[in-house]
């Protein structure tokens, strides 16, 4: 491609770089795969998206309570025919919604919306894309990695349902290589090398995934769309992902846009720190999240399985579970919660009672003076 008099190499290249991810028809492809993954999470999570009294909402802030599916579903009828009007008409009413109800804030969404925005045609979008898919593999590594659980619990649970009747010593071996798997994948969309593979091995993972959830287990169905997806960024997205980092593309972007791509790539860091919620950090299937149970006298359940039956998988975040306690419990009832995390140890808050009549009761009273 003929480059523009006056213009420097690199920039040249991001800006030839730009025209060629806009019209050709890997990201036309790339966007309805998209659109249709993020419309059917939806579908799969209706409930979470309605104005509902069970679970309660959670606002972060007193805002107009309306159903949000149907706004949203629309809104990306107009990426697929106006993307960037579509884009910033989709964002909006997402981040509505989540400050409308906390319980919205779910990965699969945000995920989905974060790669949306690589197919707008504007480098900027391309990198908080790239940076977001980056995130999302290393991240969702490095949590299981560091997750004793994870090796305890769901290592053994992957093999049983990859492979009934196996040696319970091949769990541990599984385990790494699932996790090792998505930090490599992570790692090697940054080095031009490794893309090829990256692109086979993030096929093979999510197809995998999908076999076990689906055909296996008939399992976790709101995050089916999600791996499709993902296995499909492989070839549409890495495959011609060119120069080293988040690519040539990031000469040519909005310094705001290079400073959100880099808040995406290191934000997750925050979950360790007690600073950013599990869904904002990629922690998915590494169970080094908090935990609540509802219990009473007579018996203890936990409340996000509680949740999950009626319709709603609610972030696993203390103040989330104590919001949703205080409009799901009863007299005599009170909430357990656990959190592995280091932090919270120090904090003093890894194992904490709360019970109901003590957080209606400050409710009532409303703030202090």
């Amino acid at each position: 491609m003929r480059l523009p008099r006056g213009i420097d190499v690199g920039r040249g290249f991001a800006a030839a770089e730009a025209v060629i991810q806009s019209h050709r028809c890997g990201p036309t492809i790339w966007r309805g795969v998209l659109v249709a993954a993020q419309a059917a999470t939806i579908l799969l999570t209706w409930k979470v998206w309605q104005v509902r009294e069970l679970p309660p909402l959670v606002p972060l802030a007193a805002v107009w309570q309306i159903d949000m599916a149907l706004p949203l579903i629309a809104s990306l009828a107009v990426v697929l025919v106006r993307p960037p009007v579509g884009l910033a008409l989709h964002t909006s009413l997402l981040g509505w919604a989540i400050i409308a109800d906390q319980c919205r804030m779910q990965p699969q969404v945000i995920s989905l919306a974060c790669l949306l925005w690589g197919t707008c045609g504007l480098p900027g979008g391309l990198v908080v894309a790239r940076s977001s898919l980056t995130a999302t593999w290393l991240y969702a590594g490095l949590h299981k990695l560091t997750s004793p659980i994870y090796f305890d619990r769901v290592g053994p649970w992957m093999l049983d349902a990859v492979w009934p009747g196996a040696a319970p010593g091949l769990a541990l071996p599984l385990a790494l290589m699932v996790a090792g798997t998505e930090v490599a994948l992570g790692i090697g969309t940054l080095v031009p090398a490794c893309r090829r593979a990256v692109a086979i091995g993030a096929v093979t993972l999510h197809a995998s995934v999908l076999a076990v959830l689906v055909w296996r287990l008939d399992w976790n169905r709101e995050v089916w769309p999600w791996n499709v997806a993902l296995a499909c960024a492989g070839p549409l997205v890495v495959a011609p992902w060119q120069g080293p980092g988040l690519g040539v593309a990031w000469a040519m972007a909005a310094r705001m846009a290079r400073g959100l791509a880099t808040v995406v790539l290191l934000m997750p860091i925050g979950y360790w720190l007690g600073l950013v919620d599990a869904s904002l950090a990629h922690s998915v299937y590494a169970e080094n999240t908090p935990r609540a149970h509802i219990c009473s006298p007579f018996a203890r359940q936990n409340l996000r399985d509680r949740c999950y039956r009626q319709g709603v998988v609610v972030p696993p975040a203390q103040r989330i579970f104590i919001a949703v306690f205080r409009g799901m419990g009863r007299p005599g009832e009170w909430l357990e919660i656990e959190d592995p995390r280091l932090v919270a140890r120090l904090r003093g808050t890894a194992f904490r009672t709360v019970r109901w009549t003590e957080i209606e009761a400050a409710g009532k009273a409303g703030p202090g003076p």
